[in-house]
C-alpha cells in the first residue's frame, strides 16, 4: 500500500493532496498546517517518498485502486481531491473514476490526446530516468532549471532550499521507474471524458506558465462545472503563493459543501 500521512482534526470533510514528480507527502506540511478546518490525507505517489515497492507495475489504474482502498477505511462523508503536476494527472484519473466531491487542479493535463506524441513523450521520459540514474545530483539541478520552473518572483531561500531538499531525498530507483510506468507519455489521454465530468472542479495555472494556462483554459471550456483561476506564478503555485494557495482551496471546497 502506498505510504501516506492522515491529519485529523478532527472533521466530516477530507482532503486528498497529491504531490508533484520528486516530491512527497511533506511537500504539503506547512499547507496542512493553515488548512486547520480540513482532515488531510498527504500520500507518497509510488516511486517517492516512502512508496517505494517495486515489484508491481504503476499503472494509473493501479495507483487510483491503493488510493481508493486507503480511502475506503477512513468512511469520511465528504471527500476532495487536489493534485499538483503528476498529482494532478493521478487526481483527475481518480475523479473520473471514483466518486469525489470537489476536485482541485494545480498545473494539470489530462494527458497527451495523440498516440504519436504520447510515443514521443515515452522516449524523453526514459532519456530522463537515464539521466537520473546515472548522475542524480545533477539531474536534480538541470530540473531545477526547466523554464517550467521559472517563478514570477524569486522564491524565498528557506522555500528554495526546502524544495531542493525535497528532491534530494527522493531515491533515483524510483523515479526512472515512476517515468516509465506513469509519465505523461504513459498516461491514458481522458480529454474526451471531460465533458461528461459534472462534479465541481477548480483549476489553477500561473500566467508565467503559459503552456498549462493554454491547457487548462481547454479543460475548462469543457469541464461543465470548473473554474479557471490565473495567478501571477509560474508552474509551482501553492510554492510561490502558499497563503493565497491555501485560501483559494479552502474557500472552494466551504462553496462545495454548501451545493
Amino acid at each position: 500500500m502506498l505510504n501516506y500521512r492522515l491529519t485529523t482534526r478532527p472533521g466530516k470533510t477530507l482532503l486528498i493532496m497529491l504531490h508533484g514528480f520528486m516530491g512527497d507527502h511533506r511537500a504539503f506540511d506547512e499547507a496542512v498546517n493553515r488548512m486547520a478546518e480540513l482532515d488531510v490525507l498527504a500520500i507518497d505517489l509510488p516511486g517517492h517518498g516512502s512508496s517505494l515497492e517495486d515489484d508491481q507495475e504503476w499503472t494509473f489504474d493501479w495507483i487510483i485502486s491503493e488510493i481508493k482502498a486507503i480511502v475506503d477505511t477512513l468512511h469520511y462523508e465528504r471527500v476532495f481531491m487536489y493534485g499538483y503536476s503528476m498529482g494532478g494527472r493521478i487526481a483527475l484519473y481518480y475523479a473520473l473514476n471514483h466518486h469525489v466531491d470537489g476536485l482541485i487542479l494545480e498545473s494539470a493535463s489530462p494527458g497527451l490526446d495523440n498516440a504519436a506524441r504520447r510515443a514521443e513523450r515515452r522516449i524523453i521520459d526514459a532519456e530522463r530516468g537515464k539521466r537520473i540514474m546515472h548522475d542524480f545530483d545533477s539531474f536534480v539541478t538541470y530540473w531545477a532549471a526547466l523554464p517550467l520552473f521559472e517563478t514570477d518572483k524569486p522564491l524565498s531561500d528557506e522555500a528554495a532550499a526546502q524544495l531542493d531538499a525535497m528532491r534530494r531525498r527522493q531515491h533515483p530507483a524510483g523515479l526512472n521507474k515512476a517515468l516509465i510506468d506513469y509519465g505523461t507519455g504513459s498516461q491514458p489521454s481522458v480529454w474526451h471524458r471531460l465533458a461528461d465530468y459534472t462534479q465541481p472542479v477548480l483549476l489553477l495555472t500561473g500566467t508565467k506558465d503559459s503552456k498549462f494556462e493554454q491547457l487548462n483554459s481547454r479543460m475548462h471550456r469543457l469541464l461543465p462545472c470548473s473554474r479557471h483561476i490565473k495567478l501571477p506564478a509560474g508552474h509551482t503555485i501553492h510554492v510561490e503563493h502558499p497563503e493565497i494557495f491555501d485560501t483559494i482551496v479552502i474557500e472552494f471546497i466551504k462553496e462545495a459543501n454548501h451545493v
